[in-house]
C-alpha cells in the first residue's frame, strides 16, 4: 500500500518483538606459507559455434552491470514451458548460496573457495576441476572472466586460473594468488603497515567479484561494520597482480583523495566504514569506474563520529586509470540505521526532455532508486534535501537534520520500491511503531522499517535498453532496536566485529519478508509496476532480450515475469532456499537460464 509517497508494511497480530543475541563470526583465512593448487580433468571442453553461442563472462554481465542480456529464444510466449535440464549439486561444505557463475565458450564456472569448477554448459559434464592449495572457504558472489583467465578468491586471497586448461597461472601475484587486501594496503600505507600485516584479523575480506577493464581488474573491499580504516577500490594488472593504485572511500589524511572535501565531515581522528560490497561498473568511453560505499562504523550509536561522514553512503565517480576522484553524491548523511547502499552501481543511457543522459543509479536500503547523470554526479532528477526527526537520548549524538529524498521528473516523491513504515494489528506493538529516519533510542525500543537488512540488500538491478526500464529487486521487512552506549569504546580486536555490536537488544518483530520487484522508468523517474512475491532475498534480476526479469526468492521459489507489465509468468520451486542472483546464456542455438541455491546450480531450458 502506498501513501503519501512512503510504502507501508503491515505486521500481524499476536506477534511479538523477539531480542536476539546476533553474532557475526569471524572469517578465518591461512598465512600463506607455500603456494599452489592442483587441477582434475574430467572431460574436454564442448565445441561451440560462436555465431550461435552466447557468454555471461562477469557476474553482472558486462563493465555496464547492465545485467541485460542478448538471449531471446525464451519469450513471454514460451517461459512458462521451462523445465530444469540439469542440476550439479555441490559437496556439502561447498556452498554457492549468493554465486552468479559465468559462462564462457560453452564452459561454466563457479567456485566455493579454494575449489573452481568447469562444466559443460548445456549439459552439466564435469570439464576441470582446480583445488587451490592451501584450501580456504568463502567466495563470495562467484569468480569474473577476463583475457582466457578465471579470477576466483576466497576472503584474503585471489588466484588466476588458464580458463580452458583449468592450470594455475603463477605469473600472477605470488604464483599465482594475490592476498588483495595486503597488497592494498602495503602499497597504499607502506608506512603504517608491515608487509606480512594480517589483514583477515583487521576484519578485511573479499566477497564480490573484481571488474576487469582496459588491463585491470578493480577489486572492491567491503566489511564497514568491522571498524575498518575506510573501503578500499584496488587497481590491479590483470596480467601480474601487480597494484597499479588505490582509492579509499573514506580518507584518512591528506596523501588519499577527497581529503580535503571529507576531512572536516567527521569528529575525531577515527575514521571507519565504507566499505565496496558489490562490483564496480565501468564506463571505458568517459575513462571511469563507479563504485558504491557502505554505511559509517560503528552502528547506531554514531556520536563518536560527528558530521555527514563522507563518502560513506556515497556513489562515487573515478578516473580509471589514475584512481582521481571525479564527483561524489552521498545518498544517506550520517548514517545511524546500517542502511548501505548496498545495490549497484548500474550504467544506462535515456533520453530526457529531448537530450541524452548518460546515467548510474544505486539502490539503497531506504527503498529509493538513485539516478545521476554519470559525467557529472549530478541527479537526473531533483534530489531534495527532506527535514527529518533529530530527537535522541543517545549521549553525545548529533542526528543529521535532513536526508536526500528523490523526486521524478515532476517534482513528486519518487514512489519507493519496498515498505518505508510498519502497520501492527497488535496493540502491545503499536506504540513501538516509528516513521522511517527516527533516530534509535538507548531507552526506547522501536520497530521501523525498512529493517536494517531491507530495502535493496546486494542483489543487483538490471536495465533494458528495449523497454528504457530499469528493474530493482528489494525487500519488505522491519526491525526493532534499543542502543547500547558504546561509541568509542568500542575497538578493533581479534576476527571480525559484528554488526550488532554495540546494540543491547534486536530482534525481527514478527513480519514475514518478501522480496519485491518493481519497474522503473529513468526518463521520468516513475515507478511504472511492482510485483512482491513471498520469500525475502538478498538475489537480484536480470533482464533479457526476450523481454523477461528473472529473480529468485529465500522460499526457494524461482520466478520469470514479464520485463513490460511485471506479470508473473513462471515459477519453480527449488528444495532450498535462493539467494543468488540469475545469470542466462546461449550455447549452439539453445538459450539456457541458471540460478545458484544454497549448494546446487539449476540450469532451465525449453522443452
Amino acid at each position: 500500500m502506498t501513501l503519501s509517497g512512503q510504502t507501508w508494511l503491515r505486521l500481524p497480530a499476536g506477534r511479538r518483538a523477539v531480542a536476539a543475541a546476533l553474532f557475526v563470526a569471524g572469517l578465518a583465512a591461512p598465512a600463506l606459507a607455500q603456494q599452489g593448487g592442483r587441477t582434475t580433468h574430467a572431460g574436454s571442453a564442448p565445441r561451440i559455434d560462436p555465431a550461435t553461442t552466447i557468454d555471461w563472462p562477469l557476474h553482472n554481465l558486462d563493465l555496464r552491470n547492465s545485467r541485460f542480456a542478448a538471449p531471446d529464444r525464451i519469450t513471454n510466449a514460451n517461459v512458462a514451458g521451462l523445465e530444469l535440464k540439469w542440476r550439479h549439486q555441490t559437496p556439502p561444505r561447498s556452498i554457492v548460496r549468493s554465486t552468479t557463475p559465468l559462462v564462457v565458450d560453452g564452459i561454466m564456472y563457479f567456485n566455493s573457495g579454494s575449489v573452481l569448477t568447469a562444466l559443460d554448459a548445456a549439459t552439466g559434464e564435469p570439464v576441470w576441476t582446480f583445488e587451490a592449495d592451501p584450501p580456504f572457504a568463502g567466495g563470495g558472489r562467484g569468480p569474473s572472466y577476463a583475457d582466457g583467465r578465471i579470477y576466483a578468491f576466497g576472503p584474503e586471497i585471489m588466484y588466476a586460473v588458464d580458463a580452458r586448461t583449468g592450470e594455475l597461472i603463477d605469473t600472477f601475484g605470488d604464483r599465482g594468488h594475490l592476498q588483495v587486501a595486503r597488497a592494498a594496503l602495503t602499497y597504499k600505507y607502506p608506512d603504517d603497515y608491515p608487509p606480512d600485516v594480517d589483514t583477515t584479523a583487521m576484519g578485511f575480506a573479499m566477497t564480490n567479484p573484481p571488474t576487469a577493464a582496459g588491463g585491470n581488474l578493480y577489486i572492491g573491499l567491503p566489511f564497514s561494520e568491522g571498524l575498518l580504516p575506510g573501503g578500499l577500490l584496488v587497481a590491479v594488472d590483470a596480467a601480474t597482480g601487480a597494484v597499479n593504485w588505490v582509492f579509499n572511500t573514506i580518507p584518512q589524511g591528506p596523501r588519499d583523495e577527497g581529503w580535503e572535501i571529507a576531512r572536516d565531515t567527521w569528529s575525531g581522528e577515527r575514521r571507519y566504514g565504507g566499505g565496496i560490497w558489490l562490483p564496480p561498473a565501468v564506463d571505458e568511453e568517459l575513462g571511469m569506474v563507479y563504485i558504491n560505499a557502505a554505511n559509517p562504523s560503528p552502528n547506531y550509536d554514531a556520536s563518536s563520529r560527528l558530521g555527514m561522514n563522507l563518502f560513506t553512503n556515497s556513489m562515487l565517480g573515478l578516473d580509471m586509470h589514475t584512481g582521481e576522484l571525479k564527483w561524489y553524491f552521498q545518498t544517506l548523511h550520517h548514517d545511524i540505521w546500517d542502511w548501505d547502499l548496498a545495490s549497484g552501481p548500474i550504467l544506462f543511457d535515456v533520453m530526457v526532455d529531448g537530450r541524452p543522459v548518460k546515467g548510474v543509479a544505486s539502490l539503497g536500503k531506504t527503498c529509493y532508486v538513485y539516478m545521476l547523470d554519470r559525467e557529472t554526479g549530478e541527479p537526473i532528477h531533483p534530489i531534495v534535501e527532506h527535514a527529518v526527526p533529530t530527537n535522541t537520548d543517545v549521549p553525545g549524538e548529533e542526528v543529521w537534520p535532513t536526508q536526500p529524498i528523490p523526486q521524478n521528473a515532476l517534482g513528486v516523491w519518487q514512489e519507493p520500491f519496498c515498505a518505508q513504515y510498519p502497520i501492527v494489528d497488535d496493540p502491545e506493538l503499536a506504540p513501538r511503531v516509528r516513521q522511517m529516519f527516527h533516530p534509535y533510542q538507548v531507552n526506547e525500543f522501536v520497530i521501523t522499517s525498512p529493517g536494517n537488512t531491507g530495502g535493496a540488500n546486494y542483489g543487483s538491478p538490471s536495465f533494458s535498453p528495449q523497454t528504457g526500464l530499469l528493474y530493482v529487486t528489494g525487500k519488505n521487512d522491519a526491525f526493532s532496536i534499543k542502543v547500547k552506549v558504546v561509541g568509542d569504546t568500542m575497538e578493533p580486536g581479534p576476527g571480525y566485529i559484528g554488526h550488532f555490536g554495540n546494540i543491547e537488544e534486536a530482534g525481527q518483530t514478527g513480519v514475514t519478508a518478501t522480496s519485491t520487484l518493481a519497474a522503473y522508468d529513468p526518463a521520468t523517474g516513475e515507478l511504472v509496476w511492482y510485483q512482491e512475491s513471498p520469500g525475502a532475498t538478498n538475489g537480484g534480476n536480470l533482464v533479457t532480450a526476450g523481454n523477461l526479469v528473472f529473480q529468485g526468492g529465500s522460499d526457494g521459489n524461482f520466478y520469470g515475469f514479464d520485463a513490460e507489465t511485471g506479470e508473473r509468468l513462471f515459477t519453480h520451486k527449488s528444495e532450498t532456499g535462493i539467494h543468488a542472483s540469475p545469470l542466462t546464456y546461449q550455447v549452439n542455438g539453445e538459450q539456457f537460464v541458471a540460478i545458484a541455491a544454497t549448494n546446487a546450480v539449476l540450469v532451465f531450458g525449453l522443452p
